[in-house]
Order: structure tokens, then sequence, then C-alpha cells
């Protein structure tokens, strides 16, 4: 596990470098996409967490994904911002649905704290 400093120095090398991928192969989009999403994931990486717990950068590259596709071009219609405007909502307000289990931290106070009601 590295300090915050240089978690943010290895996302910045990381990105770099991808961004000269994107340059030397003209691959712009949805390569942007994904060079990012990579380079989050290695910076979480290096603060000792998970590539999972990493969530921006998945739903970066699941958006990615869906436009590197041509086979999806046949489903034709408003799907896809209806797709990204779910995903949006399920990140901003899954927590407070229940829907995103792993995120869900049950806060009890100690016992010595009383609560507000018990001032009044």
């Amino acid at each position: 596990m590295v300090n915050k400093e240089r978690s943010e120095q290895i996302f910045g090398g990381a990105f770099l470098i991808g961004l000269a991928v994107l340059f030397i192969t003209g691959y712009w989009w949805p390569g942007i996409l994904f060079v990012i999403a990579i380079a989050m994931i290695v910076r979480s990486i290096a603060e000792g967490k998970s590539w999972s717990d990493e969530r921006g950068a998945l739903v970066l590259l699941v958006i990615g994904i869906i436009f590197a596709l041509p086979v999806l071009g046949f489903l034709g219609g408003n799907w896809l911002p209806l797709l990204l405007i779910g995903i949006g909502a399920y990140m901003l307000f899954g927590q407070q649905l229940g829907l995103r289990g792993s995120d869900r931290k049950d806060v009890v106070p100690p016992p010595s704290e009383k609560s507000k009601n018990d001032l009044l």
C-alpha cells in the first residue's frame, strides 16, 4: 500500500501512457473511456483496494464496451440514453435503496453517546 500522493502519481503515469497509446493508434472514441477507467483501477490497486471497489471505472468500462461493439447497433431506438440514465441513477441512489449492499455500513452510536431525542 502506498500513500495518497504516490497513488496519484501512479494514476497520472498510467493516464499519460494510455494517452500516448491513443495518439499512436488514433482510437480516441471510446478509447479515452478505457484509458481513464484503467488509470482509475491502477490507482485503486496502488491504494491497497480491490479493483472492483472502483465503481466509476467499472461503469466507464461498460460504457466503452457498449460503444466499441458495433453489434449492439442493430438494437436501434433510444436504449443507450436510457441505459446511461439507469447506471447514473444506480450510482446516485443505489445505496439509499439498499441495492448496493457492499457500500452499506450500519452506523450504531456508541452506548455512551446520547441521541438528540434524549436531550429533549
